[in-house]
């Protein structure tokens, strides 16, 4: 009995000996070969971008070309983690990485069939594989080990599931139940029904060869079983499990929505890559924007190329952009630079208002001049003599342009549109800026005249010359001979050699800006801005509801 006794002490010594090494040797590791938080935290996934109603409009694909919505463990129904729990990992909750005895169940199970036949991977492991993926061989199972031990001591069990959750392989570009709920049934995993649930969850061993669309018949097959499992393991009630034995898959491709797609890349351009929220809530209305598309289908415009952009004044935000005739193009024309025209020409007069150089009662010459070797001339290659400022800004004189961009100064007109985010800093601008010559997107623009009417301030502006600049803008009606003056303050603007017609219009509630033009940029005879452009802008702001 005293040796028996012996022995038993020895190798209990033996066995704490060896768990205290192990230990120890875990914790070496662990500062030797941390385990790597910041690519599991760097795990990409999809951008969600929503209109202002909820409705999807696009989701977005990771660097690898994947969708992969995020879902939470403790935002998952109860059907689901005991599907999951009972297919994957019985002990998930109870081992810290590593179940021992389900690595001793899948030896033995290996040795006998002599091939690899079970692989005993828990979720963690699974995670630890998904974050650096290694060769199947004995010696990449052992890392995995190691990885999922360090994991458990970083994250806890619903943050690892979570993971888990939103990163497994679905099959083809799919990662995760949530992308793969939405792709195969239209629906969140929330909405799932039983039978669709363990169908998500049986794919999960081998997704490509068990894709509903390649093999349903092995898919149903692992699914029917599955249920059984649940049933016998008192996870769903017998009958349940029979109903859905009983039903068909159900499983369809659904498309990904690519709605407004112009609209979605303006949103997403600023963010870069790295840093894309998982939900993009946005101001766009659906309603507005397939208005919108209607709308240019329906005219009869000149040129191949249309952009529109609407921002709501309230808060700045986009609620409607139109990148080409056709929605789906893929050249976006609302971030292309074009020439300005004259749609400048109000910055300038609010900056000489501002100066002093011109006020209501200002008079100034709308008279020919020459400039060293160059001559200005009016659109109309008419001149009016003394004129009002307000009115040469109203009739869009570029003779009594070019004089204000003199009062002001070249540099200080540059450094006022560096300042609304149109041009760089340190820019050198010659007198014929007085006319637009320089480039700009729509967008661009857009963005400048809500900054010029929402914040003045914050540019160098003071309210009262804004407030000048836009009753100037009022004086003529957008459409003569049918709206009133005062409705609508609005600037339209036409490029040398009439390549782009522009038309800029303010309302109560939003600054809209709307663009005519050859995708070549060539020029045509009916691209001038208060012909072409100012229709269009009618028409938009009429949607609005605006009174033109």
């Amino acid at each position: 009995m005293t040796r028996r006794w012996r022995r038993l002490r020895r190798l209990a010594v033996w066995l704490l000996g060896g768990w205290l090494l192990l230990l120890g040797g875990e914790r070496v590791l662990q500062w030797c070969w941390p385990y790597p938080l910041a690519r599991l935290q760097a795990l990409p996934v999809s951008t969600v971008i929503a209109a202002e109603d909820g409705t999807w409009l696009q989701v977005t694909s990771t660097p690898a070309g994947e969708r992969v919505l995020p879902l939470r463990w403790c935002d998952c129904p109860a059907s689901v983690q005991r599907a999951i729990l009972a297919s994957e990992d019985e002990r998930f909750f109870a081992h810290g990485g590593v179940d021992g005895w389900a690595l001793l169940r899948a030896a033995v199970s290996n040795v006998r069939a002599g091939r690899v036949v079970s692989g005993a991977s828990t979720l963690t492991m699974q995670v630890v594989r998904m974050v650096e993926p290694r060769p199947r061989t004995w010696w990449s199972k052992c890392l995995e080990i190691v990885r999922a031990r360090q994991l458990e001591r970083c994250l806890d069990k619903q943050a690892i599931a979570s993971v888990w959750l939103t990163q497994v392989p679905m099959g083809g570009t799919l990662r995760g139940f949530e992308a793969a709920a939405r792709h195969w049934f239209g629906r969140p995993v929330a909405q799932l029904a039983p039978h669709e649930v363990a169908a998500l969850v049986a794919m999960v061993p081998a997704p490509s060869t068990r894709a509903p669309h390649r093999r349903p018949e092995l898919l149903r097959a692992c699914r029917d079983t599955l249920l059984a499992k649940l049933a016998a393991h008192g996870a769903i009630d017998a009958t349940s499990a029979a109903a859905a034995r009983g039903r068909e898959l159900g499983m369809t491709r659904r498309p990904w929505p690519w709605l407004a797609p112009h609209f979605c890349a303006a949103t997403l351009a600023p963010l870069p890559a790295g840093l894309r929220p998982p939900r993009l809530p946005t101001a766009a209305s659906l309603a507005l924007q397939q208005r919108l598309e209607q709308i240019v289908r329906a005219e009869q415009l000149p040129g191949t190329g249309v952009a529109i952009v609407v921002l709501r004044r309230r808060d700045g935000a986009l609620q409607a952009l139109l990148g080409d005739r056709d929605p789906l193009a893929p050249m976006d024309l609302s971030r292309r630079p074009r020439a300005a025209g004259s749609t400048l020409k109000p910055f300038l007069y609010a900056l000489a208002h501002q100066q002093g150089g011109i006020g209501p009662q200002s008079l100034l010459d709308d008279l020919p001049r020459t400039y060293d070797d160059w001559q200005p001339v009016n659109f109309d290659r008419r001149w009016r003599g003394r004129t009002r400022a307000a009115d040469a800004l109203a009739t869009s004189s570029n003779l009594v342009a070019v004089r204000c961009l003199e009062l002001v100064g070249t540099d200080a007109f540059a450094d006022l549109l560096q300042r609304l985010g149109l041009g760089s800093p340190g820019r050198r601008l010659d007198l014929d800026a007085a006319l637009g010559t320089d480039a700009v997107s729509p967008l661009a623009l857009a963005r400048a005249y809500l900054r010029f009417v929402q914040r003045p301030q914050a540019f160098g502006l003071s309210s009262a010359s804004v407030d000048w600049t836009l009753a100037a803008m009022r004086r003529l009606p957008l459409v003569a001979g049918k709206s009133r003056a005062g409705d609508v303050a609005w600037k339209s603007g036409t490029s040398s050699g009439r390549r782009d017609a522009w038309c800029v219009g303010i309302t109560e509630a939003a600054v809209v800006v709307v663009w005519l033009g050859n995708h070549d940029g060539r020029g045509l005879p009916d691209l001038v801005g208060v012909r072409s452009a100012s229709r269009l802008l009618v028409e938009v702001v009429a949607v609005l509801g605006g009174d033109v």
